[in-house]
């Protein structure tokens, strides 16, 4: 235990020296302590919205008013969903393909085994040093939006919020640690480092915006009347074909289980945390297994190697 633990302490500290991690890191913590603000501004200009709305309808005459938007507190946080699936996913998956490429080109990872040192402890201890990053972010994420959430929205999360919130940040690491372990898997499965690289980016592109986006196209749309704004808004209908296609698609999982975590549909914004988690447990499902078969993959192509 005493060499995984080695080994996951100097992958923490190579991790933090580099420059390029570190820039996307410090964006993505930056980006979800805005959300905060982003959220709490949005919701502010509803609440305007309405009031103005309802001053013109009674300086009319108008009796019928519509009814108050029912705010949600966790929904204020809504934006931190984009940015776990997209600046947090381009995170891990810089740090995943840092764990192996360079070490490879150098051949330090042959002096490394050349000594008293098994593979699977190499191996295990390069993903304690990667889920203990990716899980420092994500804590340091969610001190920062529970205290600036009291402090900008006048707010208090109770328990079955907290319970919520911390549980989205429980499915944001699996959500990011996959990555990690797809940029591993491929790195590991290319001796040549820059292809590795551009080849993640494209399967990054595609499960985050590709797939999602022809999903997208394969839904139905129906039109419904905005209370406050009396416009007409556009509302998606799920169809065979798109829940198909997103099936292929963590992004898209990790959306729908985050939305629902964070009050964003108001169907479900009070439902118990075990009625959630049971509603989406197709969604569930869809997200671990993809994570799952990336983790058995890059043991098994690196356990092998030694053959």
């Amino acid at each position: 235990m005493g060499k995984i633990l080695s080994i996951a302490s100097k992958e923490i500290k190579t991790a933090f020296k580099d420059k390029a991690f570190l820039a996307v890191a410090l964006l993505f913590l930056l980006l979800s302590i805005l959300s905060v603000y982003i959220g709490s501004a949005t919701k502010n200009a509803e609440i305007t919205a309405y009031q103005d709305i309802v001053n013109l309808l009674k300086s009319q005459g108008a009796t019928s008013i519509p009814a108050e938007p029912k705010i949600f507190p966790l929904s204020i946080l809504k934006n931190i969903i984009n940015y776990v699936a997209v600046i947090g996913s381009i995170v891990a998956i810089f740090l995943g393909f840092n764990s192996f490429s360079e070490e490879r080109e150098e051949g330090t990872i042959k002096l490394l085994l050349s000594r008293p040192i098994y593979r699977d402890q190499l191996i295990n201890g390069k993903l304690f040093g990667g889920a203990f990053v990716i899980a420092g972010l994500l804590i340091i994420t969610l001190v920062f939006n529970c205290f600036l959430f009291t402090v900008v929205s006048g707010m208090n999360i109770n328990f079955a919020e907290f319970s919520r919130l911390t549980v989205f940040f429980v499915f944001a690491f699996y959500y990011m640690i996959s990555f990690y372990l797809a940029s591993l898997f491929v790195s590991l499965k290319s001796q040549n480092s820059t292809f590795a690289f551009l080849l993640m980016l494209i399967i990054w592109m595609g499960v985050s915006y590709v797939i999602p986006q022809l999903a997208e196209s394969q839904k139905n749309y129906v039109y419904v009347l905005n209370n406050i704004s009396q416009t007409m808004n556009q509302m998606p209908q799920d169809t065979l074909i798109s829940k198909t296609i997103e099936i292929f698609s963590p992004t898209v999982q990790f959306k729908n289980i985050g939305r629902d975590l964070l009050q964003v549909v108001p169907e479900h914004a009070q439902l118990s945390l075990f009625t959630l988690l049971k509603l989406n447990l197709r969604s569930i499902i869809y997200l671990l297994v993809p994570g799952l078969f990336m983790l058995f993959g890059s043991y098994n192509s690196f356990l092998k190697e030694g053959n």
